[in-house]
């Protein structure tokens, strides 16, 4: 049997560990698809509230899919709603995998989970609430073997130019 010590500190450690690695991490948030098969009229959206607007910020999309996914890639068109109500779109690929087909990102059987950059030193131009809304547009619709998407903002630490915080 193990001395009570020795449980408390690994679970302090392994605590520490998980906490101390994602101090940049503003917002993140994933949506499970509903049996795995992604509609296009299914778009999650993420509400993110924005206080500091002196840093930049990198923005990543999330997705985890099953190894039958049937592409290399996914289009997704990414919706954000500023808080002065207005919005934009844009549209983009993400490839899931190389020419041979082999996965990117980390696979635990056959599941996938991989994390892509969509924009680097981002930044907000007012303090507020931001929605960010996904939306799959490839040809194939409904898309299987979707199983999840998210988004992550991280603070890159970065001041952005002009700012004086």
């Amino acid at each position: 049997m193990k001395h009570p010590w020795f449980i408390f500190t690994a679970v302090a450690l392994a605590t520490l560990a998980f906490t101390s690695c994602d101090k940049s991490r503003v917002y993140e948030k994933n949506v499970t698809i509903e049996k795995y098969i992604w509609d296009s009229k299914v778009k999650p959206e993420f509400k993110v509230e924005i206080g500091d607007t002196s840093y930049l910020y990198n923005l990543y999309v999330n997705v985890r899919h099953a190894g039958m996914y049937p592409y290399r890639n996914i289009w997704l068109l990414i919706g954000t709603q500023f808080p002065d109500s207005t919005s934009a779109s844009k549209r983009i690929e993400i490839m899931l995998a190389d020419e041979e087909g082999k996965w990117y990102g980390d696979g635990l059987g056959d599941i996938w989970d991989y994390r892509t950059l969509i924009q680097q030193n981002a930044f907000f131009n007012k303090p507020g609430t931001y929605v960010f809304s996904l939306e799959q547009n490839m040809r194939q619709d409904p898309l299987p073997g979707i199983m999840a998407v998210g988004i992550r903002i991280e603070n890159t630490g970065i001041r952005r130019s002009g700012s004086e915080k």
